[in-house]
């Protein structure tokens, strides 16, 4: 298991989502449809790709380094099932929620010393994702997750690192 940049994997998801979020509430904000701003929005999805691509990378990267048997899923069934309609508003939370409690559990099982993952703030960013959906209100809660979603990133980066440096050691 390899180690993973950090500052590569922040930079992506912060600059890739935050462009992305703050296209879709300023035009949101701004503008009625047919409006010339409109037309923003193709930036908008551009931008949410270029995150997502990171952070779905992340995701892989990081259920590929706690498969030792007892994990719930393989890190392409995370992936690949996240891409089911509807079903993923079921499996995000297998895919990001569960991966912070199996990697708990791994560090457990391992004696690994690394800090645990906030199952919580892994917990909130499922429902924020689900919960973004919604008219208007949507928009906050997307600016909200924004947050959460550059520290479960940071979270993660350390938790892969803090495995691959346990297994160099090895």
């Amino acid at each position: 298991m390899k180690k993973v940049s950090k500052g590569l994997f922040l930079a992506s998801v912060a600059i890739g989502w935050g462009i992305a979020d703050a296209l879709m509430i300023f035009v949101n904000v701004r503008s009625r449809p047919g409006h010339p701003l409109a037309g923003l929005m193709g930036a908008s999805v551009a931008s949410l790709l270029y995150g997502a691509i990171f952070m779905l990378m992340l995701w892989y990267k990081s259920w590929a380094a706690i498969q030792d048997g007892h994990a719930r899923t393989t890190p392409t069934n995370a992936i690949v099932l996240l891409f089911i309609p509807l079903f993923n508003i079921y499996m995000i939370f297998q895919t990001v929620w569960g991966l912070s409690k199996d990697f708990n559990a791994y560090f457990q099982r391992h004696h690994i010393p690394a800090a645990r993952l906030p199952e919580g703030l892994f917990l909130a960013f499922c429902v924020l994702c689900n919960a973004s959906m919604i008219p208007k209100v949507g928009l906050v809660l997307l600016a909200v997750n924004y947050i959460v979603a550059l520290i479960m990133v940071s979270a993660l980066c350390d938790a892969i690192n803090a495995v691959a440096g346990k297994a160099q050691n090895s």
